[in-house]
């Protein structure tokens, strides 16, 4: 094993107490592949109850909930790329995504072609339409659930980064905390991989170019890192 796989040595030192959970996260993953089995046939029913303006299931079916996207800002029932709102003088750190965009729903104006031209999950629909609304809770419906059985965040802690490679086999990991997830990838023939996601997703919580924090929680819930295990086939650029 090259010197660049010091990251299994920083999770036998830092981390020890958190890989005696990974039972437990692995039988959460297999509950939320069961969970997301059941939502592909549920996604059309959420995408009709929910009117147009509408900001996430919660709003018109609470007893939906674990069905819903996780109850944060900056993702909603209609995307996670929408607007900030940025105090006078603040800074980058200071701003906050918001919930009420795009609603108009009026085909010919300006707003309406800017969301239909940000909707990159259902291209040519609008974002709180019925079409785009199916094909975003088929890629994260489910994400309450992961988001109630995650592992809380406290947003003042530094993010810690570890990555290395052997051979056909590079890991990355992230870490704010308690809350950590390891990402893999192992090289198969050409492009093919086996990628895995190990953990909670502070990776996507802390994902932010300028400041760190890019998730923020509705009132009355708490930042966490939704639980994640999933292990897929994949293809990986050159």
């Amino acid at each position: 094993m090259s010197d660049d796989m010091k990251t299994a040595k920083v999770l036998e030192v830092n981390d020890l107490l958190s890989l005696v959970r990974l039972g437990k996260l692995n039988a959460e993953g297999k509950l939320l592949q069961q969970q997301f089995a059941a939502l592909m046939g549920k996604a059309g029913a959420i995408a009709k109850a929910m009117p147009w303006e509408s900001n996430r299931l919660l709003d018109v079916k609470p007893e939906w909930a674990r069905y819903d996207i996780a109850p944060m800002l900056n993702i909603t029932g209609h995307g996670d790329n929408g607007p900030w709102v940025f105090p006078d003088g603040g800074d980058i750190a200071s701003g906050r995504p918001i919930q009420d965009y795009w609603l108009n729903d009026d085909s010919a104006s300006d707003e309406y072609k800017l969301a239909v031209s940000k909707c990159y999950w259902c291209p040519g629909s609008h974002p709180r339409s019925q079409k785009a609304r199916k094909a975003w809770y088929r890629r994260n419906g489910g994400e309450y659930e992961a988001w109630s059985r995650g592992m809380a965040v406290d947003a003042s802690i530094p993010v810690q980064r570890w990555q290395g490679h052997d051979g056909r086999l590079s890991v990355s990991v992230v870490r704010c905390g308690d809350a950590w997830v390891v990402n893999t990838r192992r090289k198969l023939a050409g492009s093919l991989c086996i990628e895995g996601r190990y953990g909670y997703e502070i990776d996507n919580v802390m994902c932010g170019d300028y400041a760190p924090q890019m998730w923020y929680p509705l009132p009355g819930y708490t930042l966490r890192a939704p639980v994640a295990w999933v292990t897929v086939p994949a293809r990986h650029s050159a």
